[in-house]
Parts: C-alpha cells; sequence; structure tokens
C-alpha cells in the first residue's frame, strides 16, 4: 500500500490557516504547469504545442513538484496563483469528494472556462448553474440514459461502429487520422443518424475550439450562426434512433436550449473518445499478458450483441486505465459561489479552487502503480474512486459515462478481433514507468489480420 504522508489540512493543526506558496513556487508552478498546459490547448489539443511539449518535457516537472509542495508544507491545501489569480489547490482526497459533490451549488466552472465554452456553446450544461444546470442536466441524462447500463439504442450504435471500422482500416498501417475518421464517422451518426458523413458540424466546432484555446479577446466567432442553423436542422431532421431524434422526446423547457446540449456530445465523442481509445490500445499493444486477457474476454463474449460488448470488463479496465494515466482534462478548476468550509476554514464566495488530475492520478504517494499500467485497479470498483477524475465524479459526473466506454468497447472490440497491432510510435517501454505525456497526434501502428 501507499505509504502514508501523515499531513494536516492546515499548515499548523488548529491554526485555521492554509498555507501561501512562496513568490518563487508561484513562478515555478506557473512556468512548469500552467504555460505548457495553455500552450497544448485548454478546449482542444494543439497539434503543433503537443508535439514541442511532448519532446521537451515528457514527464512535467509539475507532477514532481507538487509533491515537493505537499512536504515542504505540511498540507493537503495550499494557496497559489495561476497566472495572476489566487487559487486553492485541493489535493486531499475528501476535500476533492466535499467539492465535487457540491458542484456546481457551491463549486462552479470557473470564469475561464464559462467565457472560453461560451465561444462555441453558450447553453452548454457544464457552464449552467442553479435551476438552469438541473434543468439541462435533467435533459441530457434523458438523451444519453444516464441510468441505463446500456443506452436503448446501444445495437443501432454498434452497428455504425462495425461499419466505420470496416472502413477505417485500409493499409497495414494505422495513424491518428485514420482514428480520427473512423471516430467522426461514428460520432456524426450515433448523433445525427445512420448514413449520415457530412462532417462540416465537426469542421466548424473544432473551429470555434481553436479559437477559444487563446481564452482572451474571443469575439463572435464567423461560423458560430452557420454552425447552429446547421445543428437545429439536423436535429429536427433526425431518425428516432438517434441521440438528436431523442430530444423529441426529452424533457424540454424554456431553459433547457436542446441545440445548447449538442456540441459536447460532438467533441466528447469524435475528440476526447477518439483520443482516449487510440491511447488504449496502444497501451494494449505493449503489453503482451494485457493484450492475451482482453482477446480471452472477447473469445468468450459474442461480440455482435451489445451484452457480449458490455460484459468485456477487462477492456472497459483498459480505456479507464488509459484516461487515468493521460487525462484528457488535466486539470479542474471550480469557483465557489456561496460560503463554505475548506481544509477547516472558511472560503468566501468567489474563491477559484483547483483539482489536479494530472497530479492526482499519478501520486506514487497515494497511488498504487500509479505508472504503470493496471487495468485490474477498475474491476469490481463498487464505489467512485474521487482521486480519479477524468470522467469526474459527484453531481456532475459525466452524463455519457457508460455510453461512451460503450462505444469506445465497441470499437476497440471490432479492431482487435480484426487485426494484431504492433506500436510503432511514439514507443512505450513496458519495463519502465509509464511517461506523463502521450502525444497521440504521433500515433503509428503496424497491422496484421488477427
Amino acid at each position: 500500500m501507499p505509504r502514508s504522508l501523515g499531513l494536516r489540512p492546515q499548515a499548523v493543526a488548529g491554526s485555521g490557516e492554509i498555507p501561501r506558496v512562496s513568490l518563487w513556487h508561484n513562478l515555478v508552478y506557473n512556468t512548469a504547469h500552467v504555460l505548457p498546459a495553455y500552450l497544448r490547448g485548454l478546449f482542444t489539443p494543439n497539434r503543433f504545442w503537443t508535439g514541442v511539449w511532448d519532446r521537451l518535457q515528457p514527464d512535467p516537472a509539475a507532477v514532481k513538484f507538487v509533491s515537493r509542495l505537499r512536504r515542504k508544507y505540511h498540507s493537503d491545501y495550499l494557496y497559489l496563483r495561476v497566472m495572476t489569480k489566487q487559487t486553492l489547490l485541493v489535493l486531499d482526497p475528501e476535500g476533492i469528494r466535499h467539492v465535487l459533490d457540491h458542484s456546481p451549488e457551491i463549486y462552479a466552472d470557473a470564469k475561464l472556462k464559462r467565457k472560453g465554452m461560451a465561444h462555441f456553446q453558450p447553453q452548454a450544461v457544464t457552464i449552467s448553474r442553479g435551476p438552469v444546470w438541473h434543468d439541462r442536466r435533467r435533459f441530457n441524462e434523458a438523451v444519453l440514459d444516464s441510468d441505463r447500463a446500456l443506452h436503448r439504442y446501444a445495437e443501432t450504435f454498434l452497428g455504425i461502429i462495425g461499419d466505420e471500422v470496416s472502413k477505417g482500416v485500409q493499409s497495414e498501417q494505422l495513424v491518428w487520422d485514420d482514428v480520427a475518421r473512423l471516430f467522426d464517422g461514428m460520432t456524426l451518426q450515433v448523433i445525427f443518424g445512420r448514413g449520415l458523413h457530412d462532417a462540416s458540424s465537426l469542421k466548424a466546432l473544432r473551429q470555434m475550439m481553436k479559437e477559444s484555446n487563446r481564452a482572451f479577446a474571443l469575439k463572435k466567432s464567423s461560423v458560430f450562426d452557420a454552425f447552429y442553423v446547421n445543428l437545429r436542422h439536423r436535429r429536427e431532421l433526425a431518425p428516432e434512433d438517434s441521440l438528436a431524434g431523442l430530444c423529441r422526446h426529452a424533457p424540454v423547457t424554456s431553459l433547457t436550449r436542446p441545440d445548447g446540449q449538442i456540441p459536447h456530445w460532438l467533441f466528447a465523442m469524435a475528440d476526447t473518445l477518439a483520443i482516449n481509445s487510440a491511447r488504449t490500445l496502444a497501451l494494449i499493444a505493449t503489453f503482451p499478458k494485457d493484450e492475451a486477457r482482453v482477446r480471452e474476454e472477447m473469445a468468450k463474449a459474442d461480440l455482435d450483441t451489445v451484452e457480449g460488448v458490455h460484459a468485456l470488463a477487462y477492456l472497459e479496465g483498459c480505456i479507464q486505465e488509459a484516461m487515468r494515466l493521460w487525462p484528457t482534462t488535466p486539470m479542474l478548476v471550480r469557483e465557489s459561489v456561496a460560503p463554505d468550509r475548506l481544509g477547516g476554514v472558511s472560503l468566501a464566495p468567489g474563491t477559484q479552487v483547483l483539482i489536479l488530475n494530472s497530479f492526482n492520478h499519478r501520486d506514487r504517494e497515494r497511488v498504487d502503480g500509479a505508472d504503470r499500467f493496471t487495468p485490474e485497479r477498475w474491476l469490481q470498483r463498487d464505489r467512485p474512486d474521487y482521486r480519479f477524475n477524468h470522467l469526474s465524479n459527484g453531481a456532475q459526473v459525466c452524463a455519457g459515462k457508460s455510453l461512451a466506454l460503450f462505444l469506445s468497447k465497441a470499437v476497440l472490440a471490432r479492431l482487435l478481433a480484426g487485426y494484431r497491432f504492433n506500436l510503432q510510435r511514439p514507443p512505450l517501454d513496458r519495463r519502465k514507468p509509464l511517461p506523463y505525456l502521450y502525444n497521440h497526434f504521433d500515433l503509428r501502428l503496424t497491422i496484421k489480420a488477427a
């Protein structure tokens, strides 16, 4: 088991104070973590800067640096500055649970995220608050079937994936652009109906997300109006067995704004899920024992049925572990909107709170095998582990979590059933701790028939 750190919530027990890190430590943190994260892309990955930082800083200094900060200041709560904004860094698992369990009622998404996301989806549930959040959350849960282990149209989605995978492998190698095209095709049809391949909506959304990466000097995008006109038209024409078709039957009020919810489904499937699935495939190709276990599990399942795909628990563990190792959301930033107590002290409204997934997921002192590929950690998990928040936890846990995992399993199972893969780049060494970054843009696997 990881050794105990013996930390107290405050710098001095009973002092009622949270330590503030020094000017030097603030400078180091912003240089080693905040600046690279900004350049890599706040809302969508920047291909150029992802490549630059993965070469310059494959093991981010921030992971080890935060561990040293915790030891130096003897605290799981630290005040530091993220650029110019004073921010409370929460490393205590119970503190993280408290923040996420009370989001967004007490801890809502921070100003920077609201401003950036408003550029391409101003009515998104993720940046909503109060009654508006509850209304939009109810709508998202209804369309995404959050209360079901399997989405009601999972069989239709499985058929779409079969078609896209058969088209996606066209040569003796698989690169990132192949994976991206596969997931683009799947996403458009899952959301808007089988047979749709016009990617103009995805192209416009990605343009706006790239603009949002600036996080300043944002003005209305030149494609904003046309994007939402197109979205509404496709939603109105969507067949019943699609997510857009389900919008007609979900609870809707004047607050809901259905078209404002769809952009999140688009980039969550076409971009985020594609990245996580590509990284999972790279890991499976690197670790023969885990690949053998995945294939043994697949051999016992009927992969042509949704029940068979749903039962692939070890493959799902591989996906979750890839997300833990390389979270596509490296940090969660919240802002208190009501008075509260955290870390033994009172917080005023407007306090910015930071949860570092990139550190918590790789905290060697609290996570067994933090830098190893260990899919077993996700088997028979009967309660959320608030150390790992790649799909978030608490009230704002990903509403499409079950659907996303099913779609990823279905894609990977179909690929693995037809082919064997050998990872060429970026290389992974199973004998060494896994790197903290993995550049999916550079992915290349060679292929042969299974």
